[in-house]
């Protein structure tokens, strides 16, 4: 599977910075299901926001047009952390992955706890 990357992030990030998510890639387990969304890095803002840095998969044949989702950070408990919709315009090519950010206000954000490496990303 290969990275692609957003219009904006393709022209916003350095070479430097689209090779360590490549990299990045490569050291992440296969998934095979049609699509996923597997964490690169999870975080809390000082406004008390959080950000969820994940690459999209698309495990299908056929491109994928993301529009409007319902993205929910859950702790290893699957309890709620953070969730809210999010419209986009972003096309997902057919057995690709795309590094992708969702930006959660604070309004948003259920749980003051810091961030695991177990902590996952639903997008429905």
């Amino acid at each position: 599977m290969q990275v692609v990357f957003e219009e904006t992030w393709e022209d916003t990030l350095s070479d430097q910075q689209k090779q360590a998510f490549i990299h990045q890639y490569k050291t992440k387990k296969p998934v095979h299901k049609g699509f996923t969304a597997s964490p690169i890095l999870m975080k809390r803002k000082r406004d008390g926001g959080f950000v969820a840095t994940v690459f999209l998969q698309n495990n299908r044949s056929s491109l994928l047009s993301i529009r409007e989702v319902t993205a929910t950070v859950l702790n290893e408990q699957e309890e709620v952390i953070a969730q809210d919709k999010f419209v986009l315009t972003l096309d997902v090519p057919p057995y690709t992955a795309t590094p992708w950010s969702f930006v959660f206000s604070p309004e948003n954000v259920q749980s003051v706890d810091e961030p695991s490496d177990s902590w996952r990303l639903l997008v429905k």
